[in-house]
């Protein structure tokens, strides 16, 4: 597949703004109004839009300021080669929701009954972040 940095940027926000608004409707729902054997199914409906909508924040903070990086550390008259790398963006996301599915569930159950269980998913985000900049630090480590 054939993609550019602006037709990046574009899948990225508008995928971010289709999942925060499904995010936002599935919220208005009271579970109490459910029969009580849809409200765990439609706790876990939340649960999925709320971390995909971050991990499409994440992903991009990630993979276009990583590209954003990579061609301001290039000086000007090599910037022309700076090649965006659609393979990245994909392997990007799935690496984001695993990072923000997995972190949310632990810090969900880590602050339950705290303040700081609502802003699970963008605690997640933060550190799936750190791993994932670690991670890399440590495979270009690797590689010299």
């Amino acid at each position: 597949m054939k993609l550019n940095i602006a037709s990046a940027i574009v899948i990225l926000l508008v995928a971010f703004a289709v999942l925060s608004g499904i995010q936002a409707a599935v919220q208005t729902v009271d579970p109490a109004t459910l029969p009580k054997e849809w409200q765990p199914i439609w706790q876990g409906v939340i649960y999925v839009f709320t971390t995909s909508a971050a991990s499409i924040l994440f992903t991009f903070i990630r993979n276009i300021l990583g590209y954003a990086e990579n061609w301001f550390e290039t000086s000007p008259e090599n910037r022309s080669q700076i090649q965006y790398e659609a393979g990245k963006l994909a392997a990007t996301w799935a690496r984001y929701e695993v990072y923000i599915k997995g972190f949310t569930a632990a810090i969900q159950a880590y602050t339950a009954g705290t303040p700081l269980s609502q802003h699970a998913v963008y605690i997640a985000g933060a550190i799936g972040l750190i791993v994932d900049l670690i991670r890399k630090a440590l495979k270009d480590i690797a590689k010299q």
